[in-house]
């Protein structure tokens, strides 16, 4: 997970204000309080000690300024104060460079600042080199990330924490360690790292590393879900689905939550949630997010939705529009849309009858083992057998 470098700033009493101006938050009168006077004096003693060579001011001017948004004024100020050896302020300028904030986007450049942070001793500046280290897909480059991450979770570094139990966890790692996973990932959920949370709810589900708990699983979830993390939201919406929540608008909810975000199996599920009942206005609704997660490349989705402009469910029945997706999920791989596309294509729904070509959509839906397709196949095949002299070659002609 990326770690971003703005929540150092959230630590400064200045944020708020910027260049010594109030924010417009400000009381209707125009008047500052007596605390936004406070930080305004301090800003302006803070700015005034920067452009003398103080490098800690220079870094609190420049994390301010990064907090407001305002790279522009941020960059030479923690260029200064990098330079003059400040750890922090070197590890902020690699986030900036990595997300392109303020300047050019660089990965080199990110790796650069990151490594001198690191160097100096900064835990987080550790774990994010570590991060773009996992990129080089060499086995030495994810040994020196897995080195960074212990380093940094050792000095209890969260992110350090995080994917040094995720390295762990990795199925394709030789020393696999899931309860060493599970105990790096809880010091990073307790301190509030949301993937970290996220993989110990995991963890528990799966009864893997650790024993499983079903309810202390939930409850990390809701901790999760309380940061507006999109992925908490449709892993809850999932667990209270599991559990037979009585209460399906609490499902509901996680689920919408998640999907509005762009999450598109959160999107899958809301729509199949909303297929199911009696409202047309829950069809309707159902269409609109099987469109978005079509949208997004989920083909199952896509099948859904044909399904429905094929019944008239939500939508006005469209067949020519159904097979028409019907076929663009076949083409993907999808077993469902496979075998619904075979039957229009029998039947000459949507558009002209093609038997070849609904008979061999009904033996790929079959190979894929779907039961209503290999019925069909069966049936076929049997009579081809009993018909034709040539046997099974027959039915293919």
């Amino acid at each position: 997970m990326k770690r971003c470098w703005q929540h150092i700033a959230c630590c400064a009493v200045l944020v708020g204000l910027a260049a010594g101006q109030a924010v417009a938050s400000g009381p209707a009168s125009g008047a500052l309080t007596y605390e936004q006077t406070e930080d305004r004096s301090n800003f302006i003693v803070q700015v005034r000690k920067a452009r003398q060579g103080d490098t800690e001011a220079q870094w609190q001017v420049g994390m301010t300024y990064a907090s407001l948004g305002d790279f522009a004024r941020a960059l030479p100020m923690l260029l200064s104060a990098a330079g003059a050896g400040h750890a922090r302020a070197a590890a902020l300028l690699g986030w900036l460079h990595e997300d392109g904030r303020g300047t050019e986007k660089s990965v080199e450049q990110a790796k650069h600042w990151y490594r001198i942070a690191a160097d100096q001793g900064e835990p987080g500046a550790m774990s994010a080199l570590g991060r773009l280290s996992l990129q080089d897909k060499r086995p030495e480059a994810r040994e020196v990330a897995r080195q960074l991450f212990e380093r940094a979770a050792r000095m209890g570094d969260a992110d350090g924490q995080y994917f040094l139990g995720w390295m762990l966890a990795a199925p394709f790692e030789r020393q696999r360690d899931d309860a060493g996973a599970y105990g790096w990932f809880i010091k990073a959920a307790n301190q509030g790292q949301v993937g970290a949370q996220l993989a110990v709810a995991t963890q528990l589900l799966a009864g893997r590393g650790v024993a499983m708990d079903r309810k202390v699983a939930g409850d990390w979830l809701v901790r999760a879900a309380e940061t507006q993390d999109p992925v908490a939201h449709y892993l809850l919406g999932r667990l209270r689905q599991g559990a037979g929540e009585a209460d399906l608008g609490k499902v509901r909810s996680s689920f919408r939550f998640a999907a509005a975000a762009g999450h598109r199996e959160a999107q899958f599920a809301l729509g199949t949630l909303l297929a199911k009942s009696a409202s047309d206005v829950d069809k309707k609704e159902a269409a609109e997010w099987f469109a978005k997660a079509h949208e997004a490349g989920h083909i199952a989705a896509a099948n859904r939705l044909a399904e429905l402009y094929r019944d008239g469910a939500g939508v006005p029945r469209q067949m020519d529009k159904a097979r028409s997706i019907f076929q663009q999920a076949a083409e993907q791989g999808d077993a469902n849309a496979m075998y619904n596309l075979a039957a229009m294509q029998n039947e000459g729904l949507g558009g002209a009858r093609d038997t070849d070509k609904a008979l061999r959509w009904y033996a790929r839906a079959a190979d894929q083992g779907h039961e209503k397709a290999s019925e069909v196949v069966g049936s076929l095949l049997n009579d081809s057998v009993k018909t034709s002299a040539l046997g099974l070659k027959g039915f293919w002609q």
